[in-house]
């Protein structure tokens, strides 16, 4: 991170889960490239959610997104204890360091979020991104509307 420069232009955001009631079938983000990212951080933001387990993390995948998706070791949060407003309004937090994974032959990693039942709760995930190559800012989803820096 440069200190003369806005974070805006540093990180994009390079994935999402967007907000959405999220329950037992586990809802994802699209497959992220992590050879063009030295550093991904996962914020999961959960809002009013129901008495139900609550589980975070970050899985590798192939470059689609859908298939052979598996957990990485350390990068799954504790299990939240179902609780009827004990999780609400809260953040998980993981990071995410490219060496670790290309190191594996692993390229691809997705955000996924699940509850212990139908109830669910609403949810949602932003991916941010330290650009490898370049300012972030250039590599932002089509999504994003609009950076202030």
């Amino acid at each position: 991170m440069y200190p003369n420069v806005s974070l805006a232009e540093q990180l994009a955001v390079v994935g999402v889960i967007p907000p959405q009631t999220v329950a037992s079938t586990p809802v994802v983000s699209g497959a992220i490239d992590v050879s063009k990212w030295d550093q991904l951080l996962f914020v999961f933001q959960l809002g009013n959610m129901a008495a139900e387990t609550i589980d975070c993390g970050v899985e590798t995948c192939d470059s689609d997104g859908t298939s052979n998706a598996v957990d990485i070791t350390g990068k799954q949060a504790t299990q939240l204890a179902a609780d009827a407003s004990a999780n609400d309004n809260k953040q998980i937090i993981i990071a995410v360091k490219s060496t670790d994974l290309i190191a594996n032959g692993k390229q691809y990693v997705r955000a996924t979020m699940a509850t212990g039942d139908a109830v669910g709760g609403p949810a949602a995930c932003v991916v941010l991104g330290e650009g490898r190559y370049g300012p972030g800012i250039a590599n932002d989803l089509a999504s994003v509307v609009q950076v202030i820096k």
